[in-house]
């Protein structure tokens, strides 16, 4: 590169004093975003897709959802149980999380997928949502139970979901 600097002429400095003199400064952190210019989508690969139900307002079962329970309970407790997917919801929205949630579920269940792993965090709203999410109506016929997860799969900051088995109509 070259070091050495072209000199501005002083028609140069007049016309940009000209062009800024009505300009104010942006406060500090308020400048607004440009739109991007390509969103990422990625497309769905998926053959067998999935379709998402819109976003409502949510009204919560009384009843919890029941924790896993049985021969896995005790798969749980020694780290034994193995998720057969994974869903990792660290800096998501709790929109963006529940419809990612949404998707997910349904599509492990229609994999015919037995227990999943849906990974929150070990603090904030995702972490006390989800329980709530999977107790709604519309995942009772395909939620089993939901329990914490052992520590080599995040421990608290983790769900084992333990999905119905998959009935083909």
């Amino acid at each position: 590169m070259n070091s050495r600097r072209r000199e501005v002429s002083e028609l140069e400095a007049a016309f940009f004093r000209e062009v800024l003199k009505d300009s104010q400064p942006l406060k500090h952190k308020s400048a607004p975003r440009p739109a991007p210019k390509h969103s990422r989508i990625q497309m769905n690969t998926n053959p067998h897709p999935v379709s998402t139900l819109p976003l409502k307002s949510t009204v919560y079962s009384e009843r919890a959802i029941p924790g896993i329970g049985g021969h896995r309970a005790a798969h749980v407790r020694k780290g034994r149980l193995k998720p057969e997917a994974k869903l990792d919801l660290h800096g998501y929205r709790q929109e963006a999380a529940y419809r990612a949630m949404q998707r997910f579920v349904m599509h492990a269940h229609g994999m015919g997928q037995r227990v999943v792993l849906i990974v929150t965090g070990k603090s904030g709203a995702l972490r006390d949502m989800l329980p709530r999410w999977l107790s709604e109506s519309e995942f009772r016929n395909l939620v089993v139970g939901i329990s914490s997860a052992h520590a080599k799969h995040g421990g608290t900051g983790a769900f084992y979901v333990a999905l119905k088995k998959h009935r083909a109509k």
